[in-house]
């Protein structure tokens, strides 16, 4: 799957060779022949972290149960080995703050394991959980920088067709899903042993809230989001580029998957997606893309509005009673739904008086440390988190913890201008609408959390910054080089230089 072998050390004029700067330049002429082996190479590998991202959870469900707990971590030797080729070949990013920020996180992370090692004391438990946490907080930030400097246009268009393409074996799952009862093996796996079954949230006595092919509905919200948002792409785009049958059969697929969630974040989530692509209308780059964006999202939402009750009736009954259940949950809350999104933006400030100035431990606010019913001076600190920004002042310390929630807003706030300012210069749908996904999950999502979760939001937030960077450098070309780039990249190539 991988390309040929590569040569054991990258030649003398490697180093002379143009690199994609911050800004970004055409990939097509910044690579000598071995650098652009080995940038294909990390493509193939990191295209494989995708997938072992999707189907991690079908390989400990139904294939080996036993071996869940290790199959956990199958996606972090190839992330190693993305981060080595790209060490060996020269494929970093130069000149990007937000990227030599992350590796100094990385090390201070550790700096900071070792000193709450040192205050609280060291055991298993608290080794195990600092491991975790690490990688939760630190080891995946890295990578979406780096697939944001090497992937090529067309590396974004293979992730998105792929994924497209899955939505329909998977959309096939969760129909099989939805129609079995809550305890059959298709829902919560294979295993004899309960403690080794998946079993997801229900909705009533007969339905639950599909997974897909994850363990828990919050990894299929992020495939279905992340889907919806390449499908409203790929529409936005000219007929030529997308396929209006593959268009047409790959959103059957993520509608069907998207009907049968059960899942309100699901169906909000996509809406936000849907809000930002009727935004192009205001700030897209030509006039086609424009009035696209203006009739075809909201001509797609309406028309899967009034058929979802048509097409899948007992599926939009059990949304609906989901829907007002929760509602009634959250009459206490003002604002509903988004009261309680909010409130969760805001949750660690009760925290800041209360937790110790060095955290608990990293890893001590994941769900791990629920299951392993860790405690810290007679404080379970798992059950403190109610947000994943709640997570950050448990397991850093107020100080630290801020400066980590401090981060993940100014990450978005200049990846938001980044994408604005490539959407006003280039015709292209696709870095906002990559965007609407990662500033949701970035923010509001459970980042340090989940595993799924965790994996979606800097794939997809490196994947963003490709295709911001990709945009801005496509519009510096001379027109004829931009016409004629997708059928003659070799004679194009040679010009540029």
């Amino acid at each position: 799957m991988l390309a040929a072998p590569l040569p054991r050390r990258a030649p003398r004029e490697l180093s002379d060779a143009p690199r994609a700067s911050a800004v970004g330049r055409p990939l097509v002429a910044a690579l000598s022949p071995v650098r652009e082996l080995a940038r294909k190479r990390l493509v193939w590998t990191v295209l494989l972290i995708y997938l072992l991202a999707i189907f991690e959870g079908s390989i400990r469900k139904y294939i080996a149960p036993q071996l869940g707990q290790y199959i956990f971590f199958i996606r972090d030797p190839f992330v190693l080995y993305a981060y080595i080729l790209a060490t060996r070949f020269a494929l970093w990013p130069r000149q990007q703050g937000f990227f030599i920020f992350s590796l100094f996180m990385c090390v201070l992370g550790v700096l900071l394991f070792g000193i709450q090692m040192g205050v609280f004391g060291m055991d298993n438990t608290r080794v195990l959980l600092g491991i975790y946490g690490w990688r939760s907080y630190f080891f995946y930030v890295p990578l979406a920088f780096l697939i944001g400097a090497q992937f090529s246009r067309e590396d974004l268009r293979l992730f998105a067709r792929i994924t497209l393409l899955l939505a329909v074996p998977i959309a096939i799952l969760v129909l099989a899903q939805f129609a079995s009862p809550p305890n059959a093996p298709i829902n919560v796996g294979v295993a004899e042993e309960q403690e080794l079954q998946f079993k997801s949230v229900g909705i009533t006595v007969d339905r639950i809230r599909t997974t897909g092919t994850f363990t828990s509905p919050a990894g299929q919200q992020q495939f279905i989001a992340t889907a919806f948002a390449l499908m409203l792409a790929m529409l936005l785009m000219p007929r030529r580029e997308a396929g209006v049958s593959f268009v047409g059969l790959t959103a059957c697929g993520v509608l069907t998957c998207l009907a049968l969630s059960g899942s309100r974040g699901s169906m909000l989530h996509c809406g936000l997606i849907g809000v930002f692509a009727v935004g192009l209308a205001l700030v897209g780059k030509s006039a086609a893309l424009k009035a696209k964006a203006l009739f075809l999202p909201l001509g797609l939402i309406t028309a899967a509005a009034v058929l979802y009750p048509i097409v899948f009736p007992v599926g939009f009954e059990t949304f609906m009673t989901r829907w007002n259940s929760a509602a009634g949950a959250e009459k206490v809350i003002e604002g509903g739904v988004f009261g309680r999104a909010l409130l969760g933006q805001v949750d660690f400030i009760r925290l800041l008086d209360v937790v110790p100035l060095l955290g608990y431990g990293i890893g001590y606010g994941g769900n791990a440390s629920i299951i392993l019913g860790a405690e810290v001076d007679g404080v379970k600190p798992g059950v403190m988190v109610e947000a994943d920004l709640s997570r950050q002042i448990v397991d850093l310390g107020p100080v630290f913890g801020l400066c980590y929630i401090v981060v993940r807003f100014a990450l978005i706030f200049w990846l938001g201008r980044r994408v604005y300012a490539a959407t006003r210069r280039r015709p292209d749908p696709l870095p906002v609408l990559l965007f609407a996904y990662v500033s949701y999950t970035v923010l509001f999502g459970q980042i340090t959390g989940n595993g799924s979760i965790n994996a979606y939001a800097w794939l997809f937030t490196g994947l963003c910054i490709a295709a911001s960077r990709e945009a801005l450098a496509s519009s510096r070309l001379p027109r004829t080089a931009i016409r004629h780039f997708p059928r003659f990249p070799i004679p194009l190539r040679k010009r540029l230089r």
